[in-house]
């Protein structure tokens, strides 16, 4: 019997997956199944007020999709995915790709959704409140109560 041409290993499919991936591709995964989020709060445990701010952007699958997000973090070349128990009832495992630093999310994922948009409206609304609060974090905006509070009401938004 003669070994086939084709690859079947994990590895090999794995390398299969990540030759496919186009920016429409991503952008389709994310519409579907992405979020950006933010939170804003205070932080007063060290006896002080610590503004905070702190972006996301993600993709969750069920674990049996979920190698693909293996391909997308390497695609943008930063970010993490993990595994994700769940044993509630009706629930699954589930695989979830993130970045959380400003710096991969200003310099990586943001341009490369203004270079390849959102199609769903209500996506590319939450994308746009996303940039709007990343350039008040950059500008510091944040580290004020008015300012803090004036990226808890857009962040409102992004989560809608």
């Amino acid at each position: 019997m003669q070994k086939s041409e084709n690859a079947s290993s994990a590895d090999n499919q794995q390398g299969r997956l990540s030759e496919k991936l186009t920016p429409d591709y991503i952008v389709g995964i994310v519409d579907g199944e992405g979020y950006f989020s933010v939170s804003a709060i205070v932080d007063r445990s060290q006896g002080y007020d610590n503004y905070n701010v702190r972006l996301v952007f993600g993709i969750k699958l069920n674990a049996e999709d979920g190698e693909i997000l293996h391909s997308i973090r390497d695609y943008f070349g930063c970010g993490t995915v993990r595994f994700r128990k769940d044993d509630r009832k009706n629930f699954c495992d589930c695989l979830e790709y993130q970045v959380r630093d400003t710096k991969s999310i200003t310099e990586i994922i943001i341009p490369f959704f203004q270079k390849y948009p959102l199609r769903f409206i209500k996506k590319r609304r939450s994308f746009l409140k996303f940039i709007e609060i990343t350039k008040m974090k950059e500008k510091k905006i944040h580290l004020n109560s008015k300012g803090l509070l004036e990226i808890q009401r857009l962040a409102k938004q992004v989560h809608l």
